[in-house]
């Protein structure tokens, strides 16, 4: 004759309701604050590479000029055979491909497959017929900086900037500089909140710009709105 025999494990135990959402609630919260985290390294990744990408360039253009008179290349709004920055893969080499686009720039993958397509606009001011008359004479008191010589202040002067992805015409390769007189044109023209940006003003983030001397800058969106409402134009100087 046998008894039936029933062990239980006193040790054995479970997770409560309260106990469940105490961790989910730590979970959301661990996730929250590691999600800026993420997308704060990411946009210091894109803006890194992107600055990469303008001081190459840089280098091209001044190569372009050494071999030119002290030209720079000119704009183009109409063959996109003779845009800008196809005038300089000769002195861009192999790099040619990849700096021509910002990591950032949403329209990426497909300018990348697209010939001479580049998410960075020249300044119209480096095309010295944008600036005449209807009789072909140049118009007294624009800068023009079609040649290296003719910027007076190198180390001020923006030459190039991250477009605006609304932009994604390879024959669109330069900004207007008459529409960048207010915020809304400049926001129209160029990316002045590319990296931590979101704001729906635009003044949050900030962009990176390419100088004639060379350098690369990060400017933050607020300062650039600061400049073009305080009257200042920063296609001449910044």
């Amino acid at each position: 004759m046998s008894a039936s025999f029933r062990y239980s494990n006193g040790n054995h135990c479970a997770f409560t309701l309260i106990e469940l959402l105490v961790v989910i609630a730590i979970i959301a919260l661990l996730a929250a604050l590691a999600v800026p985290a993420v997308n704060g390294a990411m946009s210091s990744g894109q803006r890194s590479k992107c600055a990469s990408n303008m001081k190459s360039i840089g280098a091209g253009i001044h190569l372009y000029a050494a071999e030119n008179n002290g030209c720079l290349p000119s704009i183009n709004c109409i063959n996109p055979e003779s845009t800008w920055i196809e005038q300089l893969q000769p002195y861009l080499g192999t790099n040619y491909t990849t700096v021509r686009v910002c990591p950032a720039d949403p329209s990426a993958a497909q300018k990348l497959q697209t010939t001479h397509a580049t998410s960075y606009l020249m300044n119209e001011r480096v095309e010295a017929d944008s600036f005449v008359d209807e009789n072909g004479q140049p118009v007294p008191g624009e800068a023009v900086f079609n040649r290296l010589v003719n910027i007076p202040n190198p180390s001020h002067a923006i030459i190039m900037f991250l477009g605006n992805t609304n932009k994604t015409a390879t024959g669109t390769d330069h900004i207007h500089s008459g529409v960048m007189r207010s915020w809304g044109g400049v926001r129209s023209e160029i990316w002045p909140d590319a990296f931590g940006g979101g704001a729906p003003d635009g003044t949050a983030g900030s962009a990176n710009y390419l100088f004639a001397d060379g350098h690369v800058q990060n400017i933050a969106a607020a300062a650039i709105k600061e400049r073009v409402e305080s009257g200042n134009d920063i296609t001449v100087e910044f």
